[in-house]
């Protein structure tokens, strides 16, 4: 008899009921009337008269064919051939599009591939990797088109419709974020660009992003009274979502309200001021339901989370062990991410602990040097802990934006200015990372252009600007002009940095040095006119 995967049953949000049925080596196929085809749909007779495009796939979805591809891919990554391990993991993707892990490093790769050759784009060889039909040929082809260009808004937005279109939930969420700040930040953003990204996240059901891209789009259009109508269902879909609304009687919101018992659990564990006794009791029924289920995922994550937290330093041990474990038998980067977050903390109380105690004793040699030791491991901890996460979250600009401070801070200004240069994409930060980018290129010597042309980015038309940051740009601004004026013998750009220090000190005449550097530019000045 036939067996047939229940529990791989699946339909689309537009209908489509996929069912997965195992061939005689163990792959999954997806069932159909005629040919296999893998997340796409056969073209019937009917179709087939008006000319429609063919989407059958001649493929099969295959995790144990793609773990070999990944493997391969991790391996040739590691020596450095970056675009072999991109195909590598394109070629496992084939076998099994839903594996976020490969995804998330083939990007790694791929941006890896693309520092190094940023005027070369990828061989005939790995092109032809893509070449394939249907639904799943369409996301390996914008995958590796946006791992190219990941700040071309094109192609985050086309590479979000093709995960999409796969069902693939957290994929579509997370190019799909970035897409949206990318259109966000666009020089001429269309409606019809948070349309798309309203409809991909509307299709895997991702509601509170949709309605974040319905709301941009409306702004290009405050007449679009169907799109006005649209983005309220997105956010009334988001709010039932998250409540719990639209779940049914045997696991929704209205059974979880008649458990009285699990709803006092519910309360100690979301109370803002647990006691300690509370605290206790929740660790003592974690610890229990874990040692009942301790290959459950969701049991070791609410274990360790109560541990951490109690807080006690064997509490934090324990944690780290058990997000450890999570971390070697699921590869998901979010367990070692959180085993990290305890070590940090744990570094940056003993860093504490010592800044109090010098403070208490200025004269104490052996404390100023613990402390010293202290500030080193830390910061090199943290430094681990970001470059972990930046290969693991790629497109995640904060981190990103976060790494190049600390290369700034280490004065490692060629790494910081790399990480800069995608992390300026996000609108939010996008001030704060030029400016620091500005500063970088100052600081490499002989850069003062790029810096020059960096600091006028950041300002834009805010050229009076009084803020802390705006007066740190103009300032940063000024010094760069003043360095190019005495290193070129331009008197065009002493005479800028001359009115920039006037302005900065016409607001505030203490701020910096500003008042001596004037000095210094005047007298430039007047040599340079000779």
């Amino acid at each position: 008899m036939e067996t047939r995967f229940a529990w791989l049953c699946d339909q689309t949000r537009s209908g489509r009921l996929h069912w997965w049925t195992p061939d005689h080596t163990g792959n999954l196929l997806l069932e159909g009337d005629g040919p296999v085809a893998l997340f796409g749909k056969k073209k019937s007779d009917d179709s087939a008269d008006q000319g429609t495009e063919d989407v059958t796939v001649p493929s099969v979805f295959s995790p144990k064919k793609a773990v070999a591809f990944f493997d391969r891919a991790e391996t040739v990554h590691d020596s450095g051939n970056y675009e072999f391990a991109m195909q590598m993991w394109l070629s496992g993707l084939r076998f099994d599009p839903t594996n976020l892990d490969a995804m998330k490093k083939f990007l790694r790769s791929a941006e890896v591939f693309s520092v190094e050759n940023p005027k070369k784009g990828v061989s005939k060889e790995t092109k032809n990797l893509i070449q394939t039909k249907g639904d799943v040929g369409k996301f390996i082809s914008a995958l590796l088109d946006f791992g190219l260009k990941p700040i071309d808004t094109s192609n985050a937005i086309r590479v979000t419709e093709t995960a999409a279109k796969l069902g693939l939930k957290e994929q579509t969420q997370m190019l799909g974020d970035h897409a949206l700040k990318l259109a966000q930040n666009d020089k001429k953003p269309r409606k019809d660009m948070f349309i798309k990204l309203l409809d991909a996240f509307e299709e895997v059901g991702a509601f509170k992003l949709a309605a974040v891209a319905g709301e941009n789009a409306m702004q290009m259009d405050r007449a679009d009274g169907p799109l006005q109508v649209r983005v309220r269902n997105m956010l009334a879909q988001s709010t039932m979502s998250s409540g719990g609304y639209d779940n049914d009687e045997a696991g929704g919101f209205k059974k979880n309200i008649r458990d009285v018992e699990k709803q006092l659990e519910l309360s100690q564990a979301d109370s803002a001021s647990k006691t300690q006794s509370t605290k206790d009791q929740i660790v003592a029924r974690t610890a229990k339901e874990y040692e009942q289920r301790p290959d459950d995922l969701a049991t070791l994550q609410k274990y360790a989370q109560a541990l951490e937290e109690r807080g006690k330093n064997s509490d934090e041990l324990k944690a780290m062990t058990l997000y450890s474990k999570a971390y070697k038998e699921t590869n998901q980067p979010r367990y070692r991410m959180k085993a990290g977050e305890i070590q940090l903390r744990k570094s940056r109380r003993q860093l504490e602990k010592y800044r109090e105690a010098a403070a208490a004793s200025p004269d104490d040699l052996a404390i100023a040097e613990k402390l010293d030791a202290a500030g080193k491991a830390y910061k090199k901890l943290q430094l681990s802990e970001l470059e972990f996460q930046v290969e693991n979250y790629p497109t995640d600009l904060g981190l990103k934006y976060k790494l190049g401070k600390i290369y700034f801070e280490d004065e490692l200004f060629k790494e910081a200015i790399e990480q800069f240069q995608i992390a300026q994409t996000d609108p939010k930060l996008r001030r704060d990372v030029l400016n620091l980018m500005a500063q970088s290129f100052v600081k490499l010597g002989g850069w003062e252009d790029a810096a020059i042309q960096t600091f006028e980015q950041a300002m834009g038309d805010k050229t009076d600007d009084s803020s802390d940051l705006g007066m740190e740009l103009r300032y940063g601004l000024m010094d760069a002009l003043q360095i190019k004026a005495a290193k070129d013998h331009d008197l065009a750009s002493a005479q800028r940095a001359d009115k920039l220090a006037a302005g900065i000190a016409i607001q505030n005449f203490s701020y910096r040095d500003v008042s001596d550097r004037r000095e210094q530019i005047k007298k430039l000045i007047g040599e340079l006119k000779g």
